[in-house]
């Protein structure tokens, strides 16, 4: 393999050098995290960092890497001092795959190597697999994305196992929130493309979802508050919702709204409004979601589709890009279709579900 090392320190570096090389590893070695990134270009297959490196620390060569699309999906390990807790946990909710302390063994970076790279040879041959089978090209952006909550939850508890017994209250506390909104991201994203293909199966085989009714103020309320909830925001919440019924499982209706209504909240600032209404006119139910975010670009509202995202780093975007996908999936079930517009007011986006009333 071709391996990046970075690290400030001349000896620990020379002797991971020679470590790998005797192990037959080619090695590209870096002094600071300005130089790892000029060397990151060779496209190598893991790397090595260290955390407290002068002009460029390691959180900003990770944070470097992820941007870059050839790097995206490298195992990336800190190396860290004993008492840098805070920077391995930092590194972890960051997306950093695993972290050693020094002083190290040859057998910690050894096992480092066959562990990260087995995983993440595992993930991509299941990745490729689902994309074959759906016909949707692999993108390296969203296979890293389903791996960087398990990568915090999996680093904090190898943490907890080495360390457990010198751990603060506060600092147990700090590890476990971690875990916990690794393993919530996680969950969020399975969901997503749990629905997701259903909804494509669906689409193919001509399911059942349309024979059925629902009320669709009581499935919107449901997926609207559900989405306030997580954001914390439902003090931003706004409601009119007249009567109707629409052919659809409630739950896909629900779920498409909580997707709609998630990404308002995530695009706009706490304590601006999100609106949703319903209304019921000429045998159509409309449902409007509008927020006060950034808003999408004409040229971006036609280039939605799954696994796409815009202004990724700009809007610190994580996730796969499937919430406007599902919400369009399920509005044609329905026999509808979903429509992105300018808001009302001129600031932010309006997402319309315009469905056939029951």
């Amino acid at each position: 393999m071709k391996i990046l090392v970075i690290e400030d320190q001349a000896d620990i570096r020379d002797t991971l050098k020679d470590l790998l090389e005797c192990n037959g590893h080619e090695v590209l070695a870096a002094e600071d995290g300005v130089e790892g990134l000029a060397l990151a270009v060779e496209r190598p297959d893991f790397i090595f960092c260290d955390v407290a490196m002068p002009r460029l620390d390691g959180y900003g060569v990770l944070a470097a890497i992820r941007r870059i699309p050839e790097a995206r999906e490298v195992p990336f390990v800190f190396l860290t001092a004993k008492a840098e807790r805070e920077a391995q946990r930092a590194g972890m909710t960051l997306g950093a795959d695993d972290y050693i302390t020094k002083p190290f063994t040859e057998r910690d970076i050894l096992n480092a190597i066959a562990a990260r790279t087995e995983r993440h040879r595992s993930v991509r041959e299941r990745l490729n697999e689902i994309a074959a089978e759906r016909h949707h090209e692999v993108n390296a952006q969203w296979a890293h994305e389903l791996l960087t909550p398990l990568n915090a939850v999996v680093g904090c508890v190898r943490l907890l196992e080495q360390e457990f017994d010198s751990f603060t209250r506060e600092e147990l506390r700090e590890v476990l929130a971690t875990i916990r909104a690794g393993a919530e991201r996680q969950d969020h994203l399975a969901h997503q493309l749990i629905r997701y293909f259903e909804l494509e199966h669906l689409k193919e085989s001509g399911g059942p979802a349309d024979s059925c009714v629902c009320s669709a103020p009581k499935a919107v309320t449901e997926g609207a508050e559900r989405a306030a909830a997580e954001a914390r925001r439902t003090g931003d919440l706004r409601y009119s919702l007249e009567p109707g019924r629409v052919r659809l499982i409630g739950d896909f209706l629900s779920y498409a709204v909580y997707e709609v209504v998630r990404n308002a909240f995530h695009f706009s600032t706490a304590g601006t409004a999100v609106e949703v209404s319903g209304q019921a006119t000429d045998a159509r139910y409309r449902i409007a979601i509008v927020d006060c975010g950034p808003g999408l670009s004409p040229e971006q509202r036609a280039q939605i589709g799954a696994f796409v995202q815009f202004e990724r780093a700009r809007n610190e975007q994580q996730g796969l890009g499937l919430g406007l996908s599902i919400a369009r999936a399920t509005a044609a079930l329905a026999g509808g279709e979903l429509r992105l517009e300018d808001s009302p007011s001129g600031a932010g986006l309006q997402v319309v579900f315009d469905l056939p009333a029951a």
